[in-house]
Order: structure tokens, then sequence, then C-alpha cells
């Protein structure tokens, strides 16, 4: 079950990272995470660390893959604590979709109206 604790350490060794910085495409594959009884002001309180995460190191787009209902319950739950769409957060079911919409964000960002 994922802790704050937890995800402070992850924050942590991302930003230590030399190659972490805004901008990033990121993929982030939660299958194996185990989401049991988390409370919504537990998902709450982990999407806080993302935030400050990205206030510093905005990224350009992050794919999610949350294969199993419990888990792509929670993470929908985990995205609208960051902004929703807005957060330029999106849920997949699998990789390939992931890969397929980061590799396509390149394409919808130039073709916004500016």
């Amino acid at each position: 079950m994922p802790t704050e604790d937890g995800f402070r350490l992850l924050n942590e060794r991302l930003m230590s990272d030399p190659r972490f910085r805004a901008g990033l495409k990121i993929i982030v594959d939660c299958s194996a995470l185990d989401t049991t009884g988390l409370s919504n002001q537990e998902v709450q309180s982990l999407s806080e660390h993302m935030a400050v995460r990205d206030w510093n190191y905005p990224p350009a787009a992050v794919a999610i893959i949350a294969p199993n209902e419990e888990t792509f319950n929670t993470v929908q739950e985990y995205r609208a604590h960051l902004g929703g769409s807005r957060s330029n957060r999106q849920l997949f079911r699998n990789r390939a979709d992931a890969v397929t919409w980061l590799e396509e964000t390149d394409r919808r960002i130039l073709s916004t109206p500016r």
C-alpha cells in the first residue's frame, strides 16, 4: 500500500536524479500497486507530494497504467486531486495505449492554436 513516506522517498529520488527536469513525458505503471483500503483522504494526502513536485518540475504529460478496476478507480481519484485533465495526466489499462498517447502528445501540442 502506498504511504506518505514512500511518496516522499520517490520524489526525493526523482528530483536528485540529474536526468529529471521539467517538461518530461512520464509513464507510471501502477500494475503492482496495492491500493486496497486507501481512503479518499489518504489519496488526497498522497497527491499533495506530487502537486508540490509538479509546481517545481511540471511534466509535459503523464500516462498512468492501472490495469485492474480498484487501482484504476483509486488512481482516478488521485488524478482528480491533481487537477483532473488539466494536470495533463491520462489513465490507461495497458502500456501500449499509454505509450501511444505519450507519443501523440507532441502532435497535440503542436496543433493547439496559440
